[in-house]
């Protein structure tokens, strides 16, 4: 009897073993209609805010890639929304991160799938005499600051560089520096850009080559175009419209 006992209890186990855990979820959730635009993303612990987001700013935030890399309808840039989400204890960035994955997937049905492609891309490289960022030991969030034709780092990562020319350029750039810590930076482009340029607005077909230029003989890193395989996010299925909160 004990035994058969013990083998009804093991055999609970295993099948309760091999069960999928369910994805991590936030507790509450809200997600309403908003404007289109460079919104606002704030995520403390356990708590998310997005306000006035893209619909394609929060799939890239949820999955962690940058806008280039993922291939879905042209509407997603079109159409904004406010989220406010909360989850029942305390939450890193990473997991809030796959409870949006989650939200997304509950609440716009939105269904991905992972692929590599050869594309036309960008990569970030130490130049041949060596970077020139400041290594820091600063604690607390890292601070990244655009001015007028230049941007700032203090205690910053090179992926948070990455990510703002990436999304300035509209072009992926793919991080082979190896550079992995954290770093004081600033870069300035004025002295490359002309009065037309200038007047120009978004970015012109020029600007690839000015910002190459300065990085390196500013910050010691070479940008260089190649074909390479990149790993993009396609969007199988997406609804335009959430389902109510």
């Amino acid at each position: 009897m004990i035994r058969t006992v013990a083998a009804c209890l093991c055999l609970v186990s295993i099948v309760a073993l091999a069960q999928p855990s369910a994805p991590p979820s936030f507790e509450v959730a809200s997600v309403r209609a908003g404007e289109p635009g460079r919104g606002h993303i704030e995520a403390l612990p356990g708590r998310l805010t997005m306000q006035n987001v893209r619909l394609i700013s929060c799939i890239c935030w949820a999955y962690d890639v940058p806008e280039q890399q993922i291939s879905g309808p042209a509407w997603l840039n079109e159409t904004g929304f406010s989220i406010f989400a909360k989850a029942d204890t305390p939450a890193a960035e990473g997991v809030l991160r796959q409870m949006l994955q989650t939200l997304l997937a509950e609440r716009f049905h939105l269904v991905v799938h992972r692929q590599t492609k050869e594309i036309s891309a960008y990569v970030l490289v130490v130049a041949k005499n060596g970077h020139k960022l400041e290594p820091t030991e600063v604690e607390g969030s890292p601070s990244f600051q655009t001015g007028k034709l230049n941007l700032t780092g203090k205690g910053a990562t090179v992926g948070q560089l990455i990510e703002f020319l990436s999304r300035e350029l509209r072009e992926p750039i793919l991080d082979q520096t190896g550079l992995t810590g954290r770093f004081n930076y600033f870069l300035d482009i004025n002295a490359y850009v002309s009065d037309e340029l200038r007047q120009s607005n978004g970015a012109p077909p020029e600007a690839a080559g000015i910002i190459a230029l300065a990085m390196q003989s500013q910050l010691g890193l070479k940008l260089e175009g190649r074909k390479v395989p990149v790993e993009m996010l396609i969007i199988d299925r997406v609804d335009r419209e959430p389902t109510e909160n």
